[in-house]
């Protein structure tokens, strides 16, 4: 669960300061009583709320709460949490609830079983920061705990005023619908209470902590500390000590304790006694300022050391350990004899030690040190705190030993298998190394919190930045959690536009300028920042794998006008990329087909899937989110109208013609099947609170809740007659809390009615200013997450949101929307216009924080990933997959107001992915150029140094695709082949210049389109082959020679004979026959061919073909890959790498190679690439390029490099090819990438 500090440790340390005998007054409020005894039969939860002033031991008698719950009750029905101001993560709303479901786990198997299996069936991830607030609790507390029946769960959740959103937090437990009892103990601050909670159904019980009942606490704490400092004869000094001490209290604990601190340095005498109560000032602000007067009455030294220290507890993002502030400290301070000593001796009683933790004593502490008093300035400065912590933690990180030691760690916890152990192994580095985690996970944070008259932290930043920041991811790689480096990038972007904002921003002498002398420092900084985001989304699972391959691997594949891309890339013998567009990162992930000849309607996103409908044909194709490679297809077998996911995004609805039916998503089968037994249209359909009920709304203004394991109706509502509201609706939609029903009628104002009341009721209805209003002409209507707003899309792109509660309507003119979704999240408004440009907007302003920009693409559905951080769309038979880095947030704004969190200039880009296609490839054996073929039928030379267009070589018809080229070795003659069966041969001349003479050979068309295309040695035969018939070409002569044609289609590829110019040879999953070139005659020496137009093996035409064919290029091996008939030809699942020995070829009965070896390899291939050299050239699960010898043993697989996540478009990567120099071809979108240099062993 992300979960990594034990909660019972922290409970310890504040039972630990209670005295024995105190606190039991709470156990005898009649409220307390009351709640901890309830009798109630509501599923809304019960809470006890107690308020008190700040320092009167809130936190001690939770701590006691939650040991008289643990002693007189279940250990496994309490959990708990304390929030803390000066810890980040135990601060946010998120981590509470992480916190509490970690310890059920524990505690409770049955929850721990469901939490496994959601996890399995999902692939979703809890760690500290993979998932908000809002995922946290649909799928783990709605749709596991509340659903679970078992004893009264108690939470006590202490300093609730201390959350990041205690407003956000109570509101929503206010909200909680549970078949368990929750009940709920809570401390805080005098703070408001959410007005309108008293609607929920919650019982509150309020209790106000006074002086009175924390009394006698505080007088047996007093009487503990004076009877240990004092002796028994002394009872009266005791007395009198007590009086005063009790008398000045207040009520405060914390007041008490620094007191009696301060008295045991002054038991001497009496005389002392007195003058120190006598001089003890009453309340806490006074007393801090005589605290902070000790520590300036110290020498100057000890004064800088003690604010230092002060600095790092006040500003840091955690609690700090002795051992880590000690190595922060060592710049300024070293050589410390006992350090926690010092810090009591020096920092005048702020500071508490706690299992080796230093901080603060309280929250009231940090607020006094870090404000002003009286015009004063504060003791700390707070934006100069972080600077100084941010200085520190980066030139602590600026160091080349960290490479050193991170390679000494990576290479220690490879496994026998080259597979990296699945744990965090910076931990092993930071042996030694104390500061080291503290530092590269939250220097940004203090960054981002830094003052702007820095010229010291910009020149840091630079240093770092241009020398060591590779070593720093290196570092979160071997962390394992990634969240790290792009949280770091968002608090730098942060940084950067705040800087941005400054006036007399323009220095010349700008400290990070890396070639500009005049460029602006925070546009680098955010630049960078962007590289941080980008390496994590493009390389996360790969740079995971083998953190080092940042240094080598990852700089050539960033753009080169990228920051990474202009500092490190450039490196001698190092591996190059060219070919692609230099500018800029692409925001595009892939881009996937679900068949040519279908269109997509819809599209859905889980975790760890997401979902194209294809309603014609009743498929849902499923997809795996983190390669985008198809895992599925989910057939209903009839027409789909809709389709929607449970909550937990487990379970899929299909709406069909005839019937309803559930499937698993993860694994496809069918769990449930509902007939549709009326005759009207589905309008809606949802799945209920629990996974087996399913809400359908039918266009007879009717929602059934069907129970699925029965089948049975369970309720029915039904649009109560009113007014002119009757007849077929336009529209329908259901609120996600599932209490409501939004209808639009043509011609009507849209009305929302409840159906969770019994007695029918009047609708709510929107305001118009007259009968012309754009709200008459609704066109779709999208609720928000809370359930208390709808937007609008009226006819005339008009977008209007709607509270239906307060009557609040407002008019966005600027969005002009198609096509909408919300995000999961309610933060994000994602958009297509007329023309298909995407736009996300922030709520509640809708202001532009991203724009695709298209120029005539219809987008037919749109969707975000369940973290906001993606989105999809529809185009055709296309589903487009986006990773914008405007997109990517910090966690602790996840809560916050988008439209102020995110920065206000928006990201504007032009869709890549619109470009025409690369649909076939070949390349020159020179090395020089490679010819690239495409969906609007054309076929081009390119320069295979730098990618760009030499010569048009033909063109096909604009509406047809080449699906097949290729190119002579002599780089004599170019043929291509289009997906309705055209031929096109062309011959072609180089030129001074690399220009290019194109002259016709031919152009014809055959029956169908062909599968190969092959060459002999003299590149005067051309082999044209289908899946029916086969043509010998002569390309001089410019004639066909002969033509073979089969009883049936074929599984068979051809090869030139390796050793006789005048063969070719026939394989196919079985049988491998010799022919000749000029009449593809048989040439086996033994065997005869059957009669004419019979093919050698009839079992090829019962499914089994040979998709691809290579010889290595010392012509001992035939390598080719068969199997199924797969429609992409080098994808190894279900199929079988085969080779064979060219010197079998003379014998009759020619044998494959087989060896546990090679089923072994098989078993890591993905995709087959090619040949280079005495090897087989393949992607691996991993999307490493790997090559392996084929007569050697499996662990001679080596991996060269990998490729970057948004080349995986499986639409284009079969095409992906390698000469026999070694230069990798790979398609992405409409240009190719060329790599060179990667073939090192």
């Amino acid at each position: 669960m992300g979960v990594r500090e034990r909660a019972e440790d922290e409970l310890k340390t504040f039972r630990s300061r209670a005295i024995s005998g105190t606190c039991q007054w709470i156990t005898h409020k009649q409220g307390f009583v009351e709640w901890i005894e309830g009798r109630e039969v509501s599923q809304s939860p019960s809470i006890f709320w107690l308020i008190g002033l700040p320092a009167m031991g809130k936190t001690v008698l939770a701590s006691y709460v939650v040991d008289y719950l643990l002693i007189h009750g279940d250990s496994r029905d309490c959990q708990y949490h304390f929030f803390s101001a000066n810890h980040q993560n135990k601060r946010t709303a998120a981590y509470c609830l992480r916190s509490i479901a970690s310890q059920l786990a524990l505690a409770n198997e049955e929850f721990r079983e469901k939490l496994f299996t959601l996890r399995e069936e999902t692939g979703i991830s809890f760690s500290s920061q993979d998932q908000n607030f809002s995922v946290i609790w649909e799928k783990i507390f709605e749709g596991i705990i509340f659903k679970m029946k078992v004893e009264p769960l108690y939470w006590v959740l202490d300093a609730f005023d201390e959350a990041d959103v205690p407003s956000t937090l109570i509101s929503t437990l206010m909200k909680i619908r549970s078949l368990t009892p929750i009940r709920i103990f809570i401390t805080s601050r005098p703070t408001r209470i959410p007005s309108g909670l008293a609607t929920c159904g919650s019982s509150i019980n309020t209790c106000f902590l006074s002086e009175d009942d924390t009394g006698g606490d505080i007088l047996a704490y007093v009487r503990k500390a004076v009877h240990e400092a004092l002796p028994d004869d002394e009872q009266q000094i005791r007395d009198g000590i007590i009086d005063q001490v009790l008398s000045k209290a207040g009520g405060s604990f914390l007041w008490v304790k620094l007191a009696l601190e301060t008295l045991h340095d002054n038991w001497h005498t009496q005389d002392d006694i007195r003058k120190v109560l006598t001089e003890m000032p009453k309340g806490m602000e006074h007393l801090y300022i005589r605290m902070l007067e000790n520590i300036e009455a110290q020498s100057r030294r000890l004064q800088l050391m003690a604010k230092r220290i002060l600095t790092w507890a006040a500003c840091c993002w955690r609690p700090l350990g002795i051992p880590e502030l000690q190595a922060a400290l060592e710049p300024e301070f070293s050589g410390f004899v006992r350090l926690q000593e010092t810090i009591v001796q020096i920092c005048g009683n702020f500071i508490s030690v706690d299992n080796d933790k230093v901080s603060l004593i309280h929250t009231t502490a940090r607020q006094f040190l870090l404000s002003g008093r009286d015009g004063a300035p504060a003791f700390i400065d707070s934006g100069h705190g972080h600077e100084h912590i941010a200085t520190v933690c980066l030139r602590h990180l600026s160091d080349e030993k960290w490479k050193r030691i991170f390679k000494t760690v990576e290479n220690s916890t490879i496994t026998a298998a080259g597979t990296a152990p699945r744990k965090n192994r910076l931990l092993l580095a930071e042996k030694g190394n104390p500061f080291l985690g503290y530092s590269v996970y939250y220097y940004a944070y203090h960054v981002s919190k830094s003052s702007l008259d820095s010229e010291q932290l910009p020149a840091v930043l630079k240093n770092f930045f241009i020398r060591y920041c590779l070593s720093w991811i290196e570092a979160i790689a071997l962390s394992r959690n990634l969240r790290y480096l792009t949280r770091s990038a968002q608090f730098l972007k942060a940084y950067a536009k705040r800087r941005s904002r400054r006036p007399n921003l323009n220095d010349v002498d700008s400290p990070l300028t890396l070639t500009d002398p005049d460029s602006d420092d925070s546009r680098n900084i955010h630049l960078w920042a962007i590289d941080f985001i980008r390496i994590g989304g493009k390389f996360g699972p790969n740079l995971i794998q083998s953190p080092s391959s940042v240094y080598r691997l990852i700089p050539p594949f960033c753009p080169r006008a990228s920051m990474i891309g202009t500092v490190y890339g450039p490196q001698e013998r190092s591996i190059s990329v060219t070919g692609l567009p230099s500018e800029g990162w692409d925001d595009c992930l892939a881009s996937v087909s679900v068949g040519k000849e279908d269109a997509a309607s819809k599209v859905l996103a889980a975790d760890a899937f997401f979902l194209t409908l294809v309603s014609s044909s009743g498929t849902v194709v499923v997809w795996y989110a983190e390669t985008c490679e198809e895992a599925r297809r989910i057939q209903h077998g009839e027409y789909i109208s809709f389709m929607e996911m449970n909550r937990s995004h487990i379970l899929l609805a299909t709406a069909g013609t005839e019937s309803y039916r559930i499937w698993d998503i993860s694994s496809g089968r069918q769990l449930y099947r509902l007939e549709k037994t009326a005759r009207a249209l589905t309008m809606a359909i949802a799945f209920g609170s629990a996974a087996s009920e399913l809400f359908v709304g039918l266009d007879d203004c009717s929602v059934t809740c069907y129970d699925l394991e029965t089948s049975r109706q369970k309720w029915r509502f039904t649009v109560p007659t009113y007014g002119e509201y009757h007849g077929c609706p336009l529209i329908m939609t259901i609120s996600p809390d599932l209490t409501k029903l939004a209808v639009a009628w043509r011609g009507k104002l849209p009305v929302v009615w409840d159906m969770s009341g019994t007695e029918p009721q009047r609708p709510l209805r929107c305001r118009v200013r007259s009968s012309t209003d754009a709200l008459f002409s609704p066109l779709t209507m999208q609720w928000q997450a809370d359930a208390n707003s709808i937007l609008v899309l009226c006819h005339n792109t008009k977008l209007i949101e709607w509270h239906i509660y307060d009557e609040e309507q407002h008019e966005f003119d600027h969005v002009k929307p198609h096509e909408m979704t919300v995000s999961q999240d309610g933060n994000f408004l994602l958009t297509s216009n007329h023309v298909g440009t995407i736009s996300v907007f922030t709520f509640p302003r809708l202001s532009l924080i991203y724009q695709l920009v298209n120029e005539n693409e219809f987008i037919e559905n749109l969707a975000f990933s369940p973290d906001g951080q993606r989105f999809y769309d529809i185009r055709g038979s296309i589903c487009n997959v986006w990773e914008p880095d405007a997109l990517v947030r910090p966690d602790d704004c996840e809560l916050e107001d988008r439209g102020s969190s995110i920065a206000t200039e928006p990201v504007i880009t032009r869709d890549e992915s619109s470009q025409t296609h690369v649909t076939a490839l070949a390349y020159g054996f020179a090395d020089k150029f490679y010819c690239a073929g495409r969906e609007d039928g054309t076929v081009c030379i390119h320069d295979a140094n730098d990618g760009k267009r030499v010569r048009k070589v033909s063109a096909h018809s604009s509406h047809s695709s080449i699906i097949i080229l290729a190119w002579s070795y002599s780089d004599k003659y170019i043929v291509s082949g289009d997906d309705s069966g055209r031929i096109v041969a062309k011959r072609v001349e180089l030129k001074e210049s690399n220009a290019f003479g194109v002259f016709p050979v031919f152009d014809f068309r055959v029956d169908e389109p062909v599968q190969q295309f092959l060459l002999n040695e003299s590149e005067k035969l051309l082999l044209i082959s289908t899946s029916s018939t086969d043509r010998i070409w002569d390309l001089k002569a410019k004639k066909e020679l002969c033509c073979r044609r089969w009883s049936s289609s074929q599984g068979r590829r051809w090869i030139q004979h390796p050793f006789r110019r005048e063969l070719l040879i026939w394989i196919d999953p079985s049988v491998v026959h010799a022919y000749s070139w000029k009449a593809l005659e048989h040439a086996d020496p033994v065997q005869t061919p059957p009669a004419e137009s019979v093919p050698p093996n009839l079992s090829a035409s019962h499914g089994k073909v040979v998709h691809w064919v290579a010889l290595t290029n010392n012509k001992q091996y035939i390598v080719y890959l068969s199997g199924a008939g797969h429609t992409d030809t080098r994808l190894s699942s279900g199929l079988h790498l085969e080779f064979l020995s060219t010197s079998d070829l003379q014998v009759q009965h020619p044998h494959l190679l087989t060896s546990d070896c090679m089923t072994d390899l098989a078993a890591q291939i993905k995709r087959l690439i090619g040949t280079y050299q005495d090897r087989i050239v393949f992607l691996d699960h991993d999307y490493w390029l790997c090559t392996w010898t084929i007569d050697a043993g499996f662990n001679d697989v080596k991996r060269h490099f990998f490729l970057p996540k948004d080349w995986l478009n499986h639409n284009t990567l079969h095409m992906a090819t390698i000469n026999a120099h070694g230069t990798f071809f790979c398609p992405k979108h409409g240009d190719v990438a060329i790599v060179r240099h990667g073939m090192r062993f």
